[in-house]
């Protein structure tokens, strides 16, 4: 089986937050949907290095060229799945992989024009791939939308987060902003006294009333590029960051790691 073959997916049509045009896409999903077809996720592996406490000559040599080589044979579902496993363990909503998923929404197309033309056990089983990549796409959509709902006006208000997000998600956002307030309005706020009907006031301790993603939550994050030594604490000595090495530590420490692809989160 090709790599056209293997690596396929499709949008939800409820969720309606694929940019293009989908108008034939959700019609083929609709029939393929009547098909009783398990959607299977996908399943990930890595490799545990303990290196804290190791000799520093005992470390296995930098090998930039093995980590370029490992980016380039990466295809758009790989990078999907990196995004969606990232997407779900980040406390805040990372950048929208527009890019991948339209590249996905081609191979679609290649997919259901491949399954009119084969018998029927070979075409359930192309199947099977489109509802593998089906799922991550609904999952990885889903997520970011519990995100947005989370902490929708927050995101619309920084312009950091307002560019992270679709067009769909964003008119999304401001729509969900609207009703929220629309809600709470009519529900109590209208009757409080002028002064206490604010929904972005700021106490004088410095608290805020907006909601905003913990950057320090704890997540474990594998190393996809050797980084070389890399200070974690002020109050602690470097430590040495290699390729597959797995770390427990605070999100923002390693954010902007994340956003270089030279950390996964797991």
């Amino acid at each position: 089986m090709d790599t056209q073959d293997s690596f396929t997916g499709a949008l939800d049509s409820n969720l309606g937050l694929y940019d293009g045009d989908s108008t034939n896409l959700e019609a083929r999903l609709a029939a393929s949907d009547s098909m009783d077809v398990e959607p299977q996720t996908p399943s990930t592996s890595v490799r545990i290095h303990t290196t804290f406490g190791a000799d520093e000559a005992e470390e296995p040599a930098l090998d930039q060229e093995e980590d370029e080589e490992e980016d380039m044979d990466e295809d758009d579902l790989s990078l999907l799945v990196r995004a969606w496993v990232n997407e779900r363990s980040s406390p805040e909503i990372l950048e929208y992989e527009g890019a991948t998923l339209e590249n996905l929404m081609e191979l679609v197309d290649f997919q259901t024009q491949k399954m009119a033309t084969q018998q029927a056990t070979l075409a359930n089983i192309l199947k099977m791939d489109v509802d593998r990549v089906k799922y991550l796409v609904r999952s990885y959509l889903r997520t970011r939308l519990a995100k947005i709902e989370e902490h929708a006006r927050h995101y619309i208000k920084d312009t950091m987060y307002r560019e992270r997000l679709s067009q769909n998600e964003l008119e999304y956002a401001k729509g969900y902003v609207e009703l929220e307030e629309r809600h709470v309005r009519r529900s109590f706020l209208d009757q409080l006294p002028p002064h206490l009907r604010g929904l972005e006031d700021v106490a004088a301790e410095g608290l805020e009333m907006v909601s905003k993603p913990d950057l320090d939550a704890a997540v474990f994050c594998r190393v996809r590029t050797t980084v070389g030594e890399f200070q974690f604490e002020a109050s602690e000595a470097p430590i040495v960051m290699r390729r597959n090495n797995i770390f427990i530590t605070r999100y923002s420490i390693i954010r902007n790691l994340l956003e270089d692809g030279k950390v996964e989160l797991i």
